[in-house]
């Protein structure tokens, strides 16, 4: 089968090849990849500039779903020719503090699909029966394929921290995280979110804005952020701040931006030194929220809003494209020209 790999330690170092089909085990299932989306991640390890180190040779992709195509022995409740979109924890040792209270996203031997084991940029995942959500019926492929970053973005504005009701809410960062962070805060009872980028962001930017998920934007290349939403604050400042970019700019508008005793969320990764004093924090009695992928209850609750029409994955595709269009759909995502381009291995 075709697959997309990441093969060196180096940029560049991604190409479409043929691999062995994998072999199901008991206790799992075998899913044929309908729809892919390509995350900020995947581009990452295309230019090598990612956070976390990666093993190589490995598939990449890890926002995907599919059809159960075999199921292996001691499955008990799923089928083949079920509608499934997969979690992204596909190892975990299950017997630690974190896996034994539900948080298994954050198991010390935790190895995740497209860097810690073979991933979705191809045509058969095998996959644990404990990390499989059903697709429910209306819901396409393409939308289901992007469950896992509205999960990441859930678990980080439901769980460590929430919205309140009526806060302004400052997103810095207009990625996709970025993106769905407005809807979410929208969703969850923000009274207004400002989204914060640079010029290279303004098409996404736009993007929000004119599907109103975003109140207002601020291009930090022409306006003071930390400025711009101290006015359109009042003076007050945010309610709320919450970091997608994962750079040292970032998490100091973040900083700065909300109010005395405020929320500061970081969801983006960086992994330069954060170089400025944090006497900020103790300044403005501040509160700051680590936060890292999703669990059960996230990927349940997200898909029912989807069914719900409460969030709109649609609008953020910004095209679907076949296996051997990988090239060309992660350029458009590096460029931003995209927000969210989805492969199709089946296709």
């Amino acid at each position: 089968m075709k697959a997309i790999v990441k093969y060196g330690q180096g940029p560049d170092m991604v190409e479409l090849r043929d691999v062995p089909e994998p072999k199901i085990r008991p206790g799992t299932v075998m899913i044929e990849v309908q729809r892919a989306a390509v995350c900020g991640w995947d581009i990452e390890m295309w230019k090598h500039t990612m956070a976390n180190p990666v093993k190589v040779p490995v598939i990449q992709g890890h926002e995907f779903c599919g059809v159960i195509a075999e199921v292996g022995d001691g499955v008990r409740d799923w089928q083949v020719g079920d509608r499934v979109a997969c979690e992204t924890s596909a190892e975990v040792c299950g017997k630690c503090y974190s896996c034994r209270t539900g948080d298994y996203q954050v198991c010390p031997e935790r190895r995740g699909y497209g860097y810690g084991v073979d991933g979705a940029f191809t045509r058969y995942v095998v996959a644990r029966k404990e990390i499989l959500h059903r697709i429910p019926a209306g819901l396409g492929f393409d939308e289901a394929s992007l469950t896992e970053p509205f999960c990441v973005v859930h678990h980080a504005l439901s769980d460590p921290v929430k919205v309140i009701p009526g806060d302004t809410s400052v997103i810095i960062g207009p990625g996709p995280i970025g993106i769905i962070s407005c809807q979410m805060a929208r969703l969850m009872g923000a009274a207004r979110t400002v989204l914060v980028g640079m010029q290279n962001d303004v098409n996404r930017m736009s993007v929000a804005k004119t599907r109103n998920w975003a109140d207002f934007t601020i291009n930090v290349s022409e306006t003071d952020p930390v400025k711009a939403i101290t006015e359109i604050t009042e003076g007050k400042g945010a309610d709320l701040a919450i970091d997608c970019a994962g750079n040292t700019p970032a998490f100091s508008t973040a900083l700065e931006s909300v109010r005395r005793n405020g929320r500061v969320v970081k969801i983006g990764w960086g992994p330069k030194p954060f170089n400025q004093s944090l006497d900020v924090l103790l300044r403005k009695s501040l509160t700051v929220y680590g936060t890292f992928g999703h669990n059960w209850h996230n990927w349940e609750a997200v898909l029912g809003l989807f069914t719900a029409k409460r969030l709109d994955p649609a609008g953020l595709i910004s095209g679907v494209v076949p296996l051997a269009g990988w090239h060309e759909a992660f350029e458009k995502v590096h460029s931003t020209q995209a927000v969210k381009m989805v492969l199709a291995p089946n296709q």
